[in-house]
């Protein structure tokens, strides 16, 4: 097979001992349950601990599904990958996305040298092309081709409902300013420049303050962001217990707390003069779906965010729940996206 890199890759299929890398961060891991469903853990041999620490409720909300899950060793990821466990654990195929074999190649390479092949997937560069292509690579090695055409004709379906119609709107794009809530509002955290949630915002038909200010991710000064004076302001979040204030998304969230918490980053000093918080528009979602492949969610939530009159038919949150009835082991719960009004 062809990999994301654009390697030729020689793998055993279809492929029974999986080690991924990335699970919380545009790794395979929920591809592998669209594909797979309930039976998927039955393959992961080892993985990174990058769900479970970063994407807490996540990981808790696939182990009351698949309670299985715990006991699967963590090999570590990139360049604290630990070779020598994964020699041990005799698996067909170790997954990583092309980003991190890139960043940890003199790692990877030990591994392939050891006779285990390494495929690279490639959902960082969020593109419909890199999507589709890591999609149907994964269906081809699982020996689910058919099941990964529906998730890829899904994902299709859901991005085009955004696409298509923005290049019909005639009307000035917003000025957008992101910020990961995880530092709380006492800290200004990353923003993003042509990359993830950056890309998106361009791709969901906003103009990135960020751009050519912040190459990859990092904080903006308050000075500059208030200079900007941004239209539209979204701040991502997640559940990060060990930060205090940091903004509260995902399965297990409740609206009100969620709120009041959003509400907060409102009250930093000066934001009380900004256009996006005088006329409402100031919004919340989850960190986790940028990057993956349900990040239609978050290009469908920041176009509507962005011109609500033209996407006021959109329902996200409604196209989120039917991913999760079609495609994934567990139920939609709780509160993934987020306005700062009722």
């Amino acid at each position: 097979v062809t990999d994301l890199a654009g390697r030729q890759v020689t793998v055993k299929v279809p492929v029974e001992r999986i080690i991924l890398q990335s699970s919380g961060s545009g790794g395979a891991f929920y591809t592998l349950f669209a594909l797979e469903g309930k039976d998927a853990p039955e393959k992961i041999v080892g993985w990174d601990p990058g769900l479970k620490k970063y994407r807490m409720w996540i990981f808790q909300k696939f182990i009351e599904a698949c309670p299985e899950l715990e006991n699967i060793p963590n090999v570590g990821s990139a360049k604290d990958l630990s070779v020598e466990q994964v020699i041990s654990l005799n698996p067909d195929v170790l997954i990583v996305p092309a980003y991190s074999w890139k960043s940890a190649k003199d790692v990877y390479d030990k591994v392939e040298q050891a006779g285990i092949p390494i495929l690279t997937i490639d959902y960082h560069t969020e593109t419909l092309e890199t999507h589709r292509e890591s999609i149907m690579l994964l269906g081809k090695v699982l020996g689910r081709e058919e099941k990964a055409q529906e998730l890829v004709d899904f994902y299709e379906e859901q991005v085009n409902e955004v696409y298509s119609r923005l290049d019909e709107i005639d009307e000035p794009k917003p000025k957008v300013y992101v910020e990961l809530g995880m530092k709380g509002p006492s800290e200004y955290s990353n923003t993003y420049g042509d990359y993830m949630w950056g890309a998106l915002i361009e791709k969901s038909g906003g103009i990135n303050i960020a751009k050519g200010k912040i190459e990859r991710w990092g904080p903006i000064s308050p000075e500059y962001l208030l200079d900007a004076n941004p239209d539209v302001i979204i701040i991502t979040g997640s559940y990060w217990p060990g930060c205090p204030g940091s903004m509260r998304l995902g399965y297990y969230a409740n609206p009100e707390e969620s709120r009041e918490l959003l509400k907060a980053f409102t009250e930093r000093p000066g934001w009380d003069t900004l256009s996006a918080v005088n006329n409402n528009r100031v919004y919340s979602i989850h960190h986790g779906l940028a990057r993956d492949i349900w990040d239609f969610v978050a290009i469908q939530y920041m176009a509507k965010c962005f011109y609500p009159d033209v996407f006021e038919d959109l329902n996200p949150e409604e196209n989120f729940k039917e991913f999760h009835e079609k495609f994934l082991p567990v139920d939609y719960s709780g509160v993934w996206m987020l306005s700062l009004e009722e």
